[in-house]
């Protein structure tokens, strides 16, 4: 027998599995049929309407439900039963109103491992104080704080609005909404005149407008605050204490440039990929795995009981699996989550046309070119197996995808890292955006529709041997 013979089947067997070519990088748009375009163009329709309407924690997690809810998903029950954990079965279950959870129930039980999208349901935006009243020269302004990283300069001059809910001492709740419906005052930053600036000139960038200094006007004097405030809502100052309000752009979701090919709102990070694993599993069908989208609070600033670190997620596995199972164990949930696989979805910075510095010209996210691998270099990307496996799901589906990495000293962060110390398979993905973190961020809605088609093919795909 020959070295060439001893080598033969080695050959053919690698020719067998050879994966499913990728699309051709480049503009996606160009390739598709014009059923598809049409498509695209009412997806995108559909998502401004949601992100118009979901500028908040509290908005996303209240809009998702009605999403799922008119595709036939039902409450979790507090004490769920055998009955309840049929294959097929959908549900949906929610954390203090502000982390949401809505999953299929696969033919293989959960002890087996899930599919997983994972969100966050919060962007930058600026808070209120305990205390958030506050006068100077007369006027009565909002005393804020800021939820993220933002560039301080882009919120001043331009209408906000005040959106949320203040519990009262005696648990009525009141919800807040000014600013967007029409005849609605708006709030509102401002800045100093150039031609009175002199002395401030020399601030840097970052600096130009500082912290403390976005304050809002709410009113022309205390007095004309409180009595709106107590007429219209029936509002104390001491009812601020446990308000959970924001201040947001009033603007709403717009098209971009003249081909309506993208869309400007706020929100974008991290609501657009919200949107789009939402909208993708409630189209999945009988999964062989349990497939899920989960929407989590308080990814721009750290976690808390909504977050991604609350235990809550793990309690809700575990409840699944106790009802499947004749008797329940820890080490039930911990293989679980082993076998578990994760797309933490998230947004990057496309490459910017007016700044293209920071970028890398064959290597970053560009508008237009599909869905984004992020790859973010050692100790912050997927193992190649699992990563292979991805791309394989894509490409068998026709999703258009792009890989996404910074120029040295660059970058953000992502959630991923939870998943991966509790021990799952996790990739970070997502699309790209222009203007990042600003109260304006801009999307591709070709981008998003391919983000979308990439969740459902990933939630649908058959099950694979486990580690």
């Amino acid at each position: 027998m020959t070295f060439r013979t001893l080598l033969l089947p080695a050959v053919v067997l690698c020719a067998s599995v050879s994966p499913v070519r990728a699309q051709e990088p480049g503009p996606v748009w160009t390739k598709l049929t014009d059923a598809q375009r049409d498509e695209v163009m009412r997806f995108g329709d559909d998502y401004k309407l949601f992100i118009g309407r979901a500028k908040s924690e509290l908005a996303f997690v209240r809009e998702a439900v009605r999403l799922v809810e008119a595709s036939g998903f039902k409450p979790w029950p507090a004490v769920p039963s055998r009955n309840d954990v049929r294959p097929g079965s959908k549900w949906y279950a929610v954390n203090r109103d502000r982390t949401i959870v809505a999953f299929v129930l696969g033919t293989d039980p959960v002890v087996t491992g899930t599919r997983i999208v994972n969100t966050h349901n919060d962007s930058v935006h600026l808070t209120l104080k305990p205390n958030p009243f506050r006068e100077s020269v007369g006027i009565s302004l909002f005393d804020t704080a800021v939820h993220g990283g933002i560039k301080n300069y882009q919120w001043v001059n331009r209408p906000l609005a005040l959106i949320g809910r203040v519990t009262k001492a005696d648990g009525s709740v009141v919800t807040i909404d000014i600013g967007h419906q029409p005849g609605d005052p708006v709030l509102l930053i401002p800045d100093i005149a150039p031609h009175i600036d002199n002395d401030f000139r020399a601030r840097t960038n970052r600096d130009v407008i500082q912290t403390e200094e976005l304050d809002p006007v709410l009113a022309l004097t205390a007095e004309a605050a409180m009595t709106a405030l107590r007429t219209k809502y029936g509002l104390g100052r001491e009812d601020f204490l446990a308000a959970d309000l924001e201040i947001v752009p009033a603007q709403m979701p717009v098209d971009v440039g003249l081909d309506q090919q993208l869309i400007g709102a706020f929100g974008h990070d991290d609501r657009s990929n919200g949107f789009a694993s939402f909208r993708a599993i409630v189209e999945v069908r009988a999964p062989r795995k349990t497939a899920i989208a989960y929407g989590v609070d308080n990814e721009e600033a750290l976690s808390w009981t909504t977050g991604i670190n609350s235990e809550w997620f793990r309690t809700l596995l575990a409840e699944i699996i106790a009802a499947q199972e004749p008797s329940y164990s820890d080490l039930m949930l911990r293989r679980a989550l082993r076998a578990s696989q994760v797309l933490v979805s998230d947004c990057t910075t496309a490459m910017e046309p007016n700044f293209p510095q920071p970028y890398l010209p064959n290597g970053s996210a560009r508008l237009g070119w599909g869905l984004v691998f992020k790859e973010y270099g050692s100790g912050r990307q997927a193992e190649a197996e699992f990563f292979a496996q991805v791309r394989r799901v894509f490409n068998e589906a026709g999703v258009h995808w792009q890989t996404h990495a910074y120029r040295a000293g660059y970058g953000g962060a992502t959630i991923a890292q939870w998943f991966a110390n509790a021990d799952i398979d996790a990739i970070d993905v997502g699309i790209g955006i222009l203007s990042m973190h600003s109260p304006m961020e801009v999307s591709s809605k070709v981008d998003l529709w391919e983000l979308h088609r990439g969740f459902k093919a990933f939630l649908s795909a058959p099950a694979t041997t486990a580690r």
